[in-house]
């Protein structure tokens, strides 16, 4: 990946959502579709995003390019649901929060860069005569 490209994908926010309802082929597997392929960062995230309960936890959906599956009866899937949007919105929002810290890591990085190139350019200018 080149610089620019890393830089770009540091402070790109896509907000990921959930774009269609719970689908299922068996009856006990979900699929929902969501808006983005989640970055790993992301999905790292997602992974702490809540606590789990007997019937449902972030840990237990997988994900699949821009698609999420998770395994509940049919009498658990709103809870699971509801779950996902809620788990997608706090992951989001902490998401958010990392690229943000990145970046100003960054800039600081680059102005002290900046500072130190310019310090050693006046020394080689002042002693450039001895």
């Amino acid at each position: 990946m080149s610089d620019i490209t890393a830089q770009e994908a540091l402070t790109r926010i896509d907000a990921i959502r959930r774009t269609t309802g719970p689908q299922t082929t068996n009856g006990t597997r979900w699929e929902v579709q969501l808006s983005a392929v989640p970055p790993r960062e992301w999905l790292e995230f997602f992974k702490l995003s809540g606590e789990a309960s007997a019937a449902v936890g972030p840990q237990r959906v997988a994900f699949d390019r821009a698609s999420a599956t998770f395994k509940s009866d049919e009498d658990h899937v709103e809870e699971w649901i509801a779950s996902i949007d809620r788990w997608i919105a706090w992951t989001d929002a902490r998401y958010a929060i990392s690229l943000a810290e990145a970046s100003r890591e960054r800039s600081t990085r680059q102005d002290a860069e900046v500072k130190q190139r310019e310090r050693i350019r006046q020394l080689n200018d002042r002693f450039k005569n001895l």
